[in-house]
């Protein structure tokens, strides 16, 4: 079953002073970590912490009664004397425990139902993401740190996520503690870091990374991206010269459109098609590496480069969930209809970008220019 993302703390401290703030998201959360952790068959749960708990909080919400919180979370305790080994429950518990806290004393026993989850479930990324969660909320730094950092382990991304939202609750100096020197660890964190606009941050990360493992793909396939992201195609030479040696794989997938591209800016078409063609292949037409295999190709061969994006929009224009790279796409498409005097297309391909995305200044000169409209 896929899992829905899990988030069961607020990411933001509360200010002092003030009554104890219970996230809304926590409820429907907890439900996805009931319905994706509990090992039992629904038929045969004698209580349904999800409801429970969406309820409780829900009532908390809306009257501020703490009351409806505090029976939840008595009966989470009753059903974990009858099913101890329901780790799932215990992070549902963990949560509402460490949500509602007034004192010291349920704050501990927060801490203490987050421990033993994770002592129960040793390598589950939502187990360990919910734990450390509880556990920065109650003041628990070290021990969050330690459990992010076992979870980079095996759940880089996910750990990398899960770090980010206790940030604000152990403090931009103590975050090294939560990462392991690991290449995986690191990358996955440099990329959180881009992701959530500190670019610096995510760069430095990059480049320190690189530094120490100077052979890691991964990093060097980043770096790659990052360069031709930012059209800085004499840094994108640098990382993956004409020369380069890589392995025929399909993880190398991406290092070899975007050699491609440097064959191309060195003036070799040939070596530039043989390349994005062998890139594509390996991927067994990947949307997005045929994405980057028509942004090499473009300048010597636009009918390959409009073939691989057409193919790739039309993949990644199936789900909503890659519609953003699929108006990337149809803006590189508008281009070249652009530059290939396509008026027609091109008009067409701006507006259907600008359905998508209303404030693209590109698409709106276009479209203005084009139709006389200024």
């Amino acid at each position: 079953m896929e899992r829905a993302p899990l988030k069961l703390v607020t990411a933001v401290p509360a200010r002092p002073g003030t009554p104890v703030a219970v996230a809304v998201g926590l409820a429907v959360l907890a439900a996805a970590v009931w319905a994706t952790l509990s090992g039992s068959d629904s038929a045969r749960r004698p209580l349904d912490a999800a409801k429970l708990a969406e309820t409780a909080l829900n009532q908390t919400l809306a009257t501020g009664a703490i009351g409806p919180a505090r029976e939840a979370q008595a009966a989470l305790s009753a059903h974990l004397r009858v099913t101890p080994l329901d780790a799932g429950a215990r992070t549902v518990l963990a949560s509402l425990l460490a949500e509602t806290a007034t004192g010291d004393a349920e704050r501990a026993t927060a801490v203490q139902q987050a421990m033993a989850a994770t002592q129960l479930v040793r390598s589950d990324e939502w187990i360990s993401a919910g734990a450390a969660r509880v556990l920065a909320r109650c003041g628990r730094s070290d021990a969050a740190l330690r459990e992010t950092a076992r979870m980079f382990a095996y759940a880089p991304e996910s750990a990398a996520a899960t770090l980010a939202d206790v940030e604000p609750w152990v403090g931009d100096a103590r975050l090294d503690d939560g990462i392991p020197e690991t290449p995986a660890a690191w990358l996955a964190w440099s990329v959180r870091l881009r992701q959530s606009g500190r670019d610096d941050e995510a760069d430095a990360r990059l480049a320190a990374l690189r530094s120490r493992w100077p052979s890691n793909l991964d990093a060097l396939r980043v770096a790659a991206g990052v360069a031709a992201g930012r059209n800085r195609i004499d840094e994108l030479q640098r990382l993956v010269p004409p020369s380069i040696v890589l392995p025929d794989a399909a993880d190398a997938a991406a290092l070899y459109a975007f050699r491609a591209r440097s064959h191309a800016a060195a003036g070799d078409p040939a070596a530039s098609r043989a390349d994005a063609v062998h890139a594509v292949a390996l991927s067994s037409a990947d949307p997005w590496v045929m994405a980057l295999a028509g942004d090499a190709v473009v300048e010597n061969e636009p009918s390959l480069a409009r073939d691989y994006w057409t193919r790739a929009l039309y993949r990644l224009s199936a789900s909503t969930a890659t519609r953003a790279g699929a108006v990337w796409l149809r803006a590189r498409l508008a281009r070249l209809d652009d530059r290939e005097g396509r008026a027609g297309d091109a008009l067409r391909e701006w507006r259907a970008v600008l359905s998508e995305s209303p404030d693209n200044g590109e698409a709106k000169r276009r479209i203005a220019e084009l139709t006389g409209r200024q």
